[in-house]
C-alpha cells in the first residue's frame, strides 16, 4: 500500500508482482484483485 490509504490497487500489485520477477498482464491483476476483494471495490483492503 505506497500511498498509505488501506488499498491494494492494481498498479500497486503489479509493483509489487514486477519487483519479484513476474510481468502481469493488468488483465492478470485485476483477475488477482477480484479473487480477494471481499466488498467488490476493485481494490484490496
Amino acid at each position: 500500500d505506497k500511498d498509505g490509504d488501506g488499498q491494494i490497487t492494481t498498479k500497486e500489485l503489479g509493483t509489487v508482482m514486477r519487483s519479484l520477477g513476474q510481468n502481469p498482464s493488468e488483465s492478470e491483476l485485476q483477475d488477482m484483485i477480484n479473487e480477494v476483494d471481499a466488498d467488490n471495490n476493485g481494490t484490496i483492503d
